[in-house]
């Protein structure tokens, strides 16, 4: 019952409570000590002059009251000190539980116009901010949830670029198998070479849908992963650039390695997914005759992994969004150099599994490099 009540009724009837306590305690402490007051009091002396006496001025004393009378007269009047003390109690009670509920209305009209504000605001307005001019806790609460709703609101905003960005991935190569299947069916006679060409772009269109489908799977897998074993850096590098050599060989890029000797504890084949991007997107967006140079260094318990290029470079304003799903520095060649538009979001991705960090410095013109940061300690894994 208590719990469908609204914060303001439910304050005021708890200080309403303390203030019947208060209150009717007071009540009675003044009521007892008023009667105890008078039970110790000494009672005047009466008159000895008998009633129908003379008294000394020498004058009949008719009227001359009893002792009973003048008890009964104090305990009336106590018993009209306790009426009036009680129904001055009741009043306080009544205005003082109405001050209160007063007073608690003003205080948390602030919460009530968050609350009404709050119930307005769902996925299609979540740009708009709260305003609460006061500055307490409730001003507070107010900033805080403007902040969650900035949050919410980039959220969703990348989801519908996610969305749009997959649909866009997806639809490419299905629209080239659909067109290839739409001439054959114009051509009253297709050659077998026309059939062989139709084919190949089939199977590239499919291998690229087949990428797209793994990268997102690997993007977004939640299965618990084995982080405890000992990777050794050199090996990982080697057998990379060993799968990419004809790549490598076919753009004339020198690649140098040092320092690489050093072991820390992950996933083995979720680095060399992570090192397997990087390496692979330095041999893409790298110049003909360009350079590729991998080192790493060790620091206490923390391992540095360094991937420098000297390809195009990436402008400063598109550094932050490097790392989303499907987002392309140069999309004037997104369509020429082969890729998904997911490898740099699952590198991150990877990274931050082993509780790691990934940083980016590049100059146009000049190249990039990439920053990995490891523990080397299993315990720091979790």
């Amino acid at each position: 019952m208590l719990n469908k009540l609204s914060l303001q009724i439910k304050l005021t009837l708890l200080t309403g409570c303390i203030i019947i306590l208060v209150t009717t305690c007071l009540t009675g402490i003044s009521i007892g000590n008023f009667g105890y007051s008078f039970s110790i009091a000494p009672i005047p002396a009466l008159s000895v002059t008998p009633v129908g006496g003379k008294d000394i001025n020498g004058s009949l004393n008719e009227k001359a009251p009893s002792h009973d009378g003048r008890m009964a007269a104090l305990e009336k009047a106590k018993q009209d000190f306790a009426a009036r003390s009680i129904i001055w109690m009741m009043l306080i009670m009544i205005i003082g539980i109405g001050m209160v509920y007063f007073i608690l209305g003003k205080a948390l009209k602030p919460m009530t116009t968050l609350n009404t504000m709050i119930k307005g605001i769902n996925e299609h307005n979540l740009s708009t901010k709260i305003i609460i001019s006061s500055k307490d806790e409730v001003g507070s609460l107010a900033e805080s949830f403007n902040i969650m709703l900035d949050r919410l609101n980039r959220s969703f905003e990348n989801q519908k670029q996610f969305a749009a960005n997959a649909a866009h991935e997806l639809k490419t190569p299905l629209a080239t198998i659909k067109a290839g299947i739409q001439v054959l069916k114009m051509d009253e006679a297709p050659s077998v070479n026309d059939y062989k060409e139709n084919i190949d772009i089939t199977e590239q269109s499919t291998e690229r849908l087949i990428k797209v489908v793994d990268d997102l799977l690997n993007l977004n897998s939640t299965k618990n992963e084995h982080f405890a074993g000992e990777i050794a850096l050199q090996e990982v590098i080697e057998d990379i650039l060993n799968e990419l050599s004809i790549f490598i060989d076919e753009r004339n890029i020198a690649v140098s390695f040092e320092n690489c000797e050093h072991t820390f504890i992950g996933n083995k084949s979720l680095i060399h997914r992570a090192l397997y991007n990087l390496i692979e997107n330095a041999v893409k967006y790298n110049g003909s005759g360009g350079r590729i140079q991998i080192n790493s260094e060790m620091i206490e318990t923390v391992i540095l992994i360094h991937i420098s290029d000297t390809g195009m470079g990436i402008a400063d304003d598109e550094l932050p969004n490097i790392f989303e799903p499907f987002y392309r520095v140069d999309k004037s060649r997104s369509r020429e150099i082969a890729g998904s538009g997911l490898g740099l979001a699952i590198v991150k991705s990877i990274v931050e599994k082993h509780k790691g960090q990934v940083r980016v410095r590049s100059e146009q013109g000049v190249g990039t490099t990439f920053s990995l940061q490891f523990s080397s300690n299993d315990s720091d894994l979790g």
